[in-house]
């Protein structure tokens, strides 16, 4: 006897399950018990761009006194020596 009963009760059990689900489904408009799928997402990602090598420039050496002279020649005077604070 209780082997018949206590199949009967699990019968109705998940009978009230059912019930609930379809309930909650019909009262919120989407069904909450579907399981995600586990797929992963594909997404492509962004193409890669590498910008162009910089422009490097190489100066000739500099003479300090041929700077000077230059100086001196364009603005009538000499240049001053840079004051530093202590």
């Amino acid at each position: 006897m209780y082997p018949q009963l206590l199949t009967y009760l699990l019968e109705f059990i998940k009978y009230q399950d059912q019930m609930i689900r379809t309930l909650q489904t019909l009262l919120i408009g989407k069904n909450m018990f579907e399981k995600p799928t586990e797929e992963p997402v594909h997404k492509p990602y962004r193409k890669l761009q590498v910008d162009d090598l910089p422009i490097i420039e190489t100066h000739g050496k500099l003479n300090y006194k041929i700077l000077l002279e230059n100086y001196s020649m364009e603005h009538g005077k000499p240049l001053k020596p840079v004051k530093r604070h202590a």
